[in-house]
């Protein structure tokens, strides 16, 4: 399916097609309402990666981060994303 943002049916079909994308089944609430981030990572060689956010979005994690032991932004958003991992292998 092909969307055109200037036509009038575009953003509707745009919709309905999120509505229905398998792979959000969980909400992201739900997804990290029982992680565990207090588990000793496992050591690997790490790769660089970029993601964009909002300004007020990386100030607000990174201010999370720093409450909860971190030095930034990034070891905490490893320690995030391995947890993720490692709850979805439980499922």
């Amino acid at each position: 399916m092909s969307f055109n943002s200037k036509q009038s049916t575009s953003d509707q079909q745009m919709k309905e097609a999120f509505a229905q994308n398998p792979v959000r089944q969980h909400n992201a609430a739900d997804l990290v309402a029982s992680l565990n981030i207090n588990t000793k990572p496992t050591s690997e060689r790490k790769q660089s990666v970029s993601i964009t956010m909002t300004p007020t979005m990386k100030e607000e994690l990174t201010a999370l981060a720093k409450q909860n032991g971190y030095t930034g932004l990034s070891s905490f958003a490893v320690e995030i994303f391995q947890a993720i991992l490692d709850q979805q292998s439980k499922d």
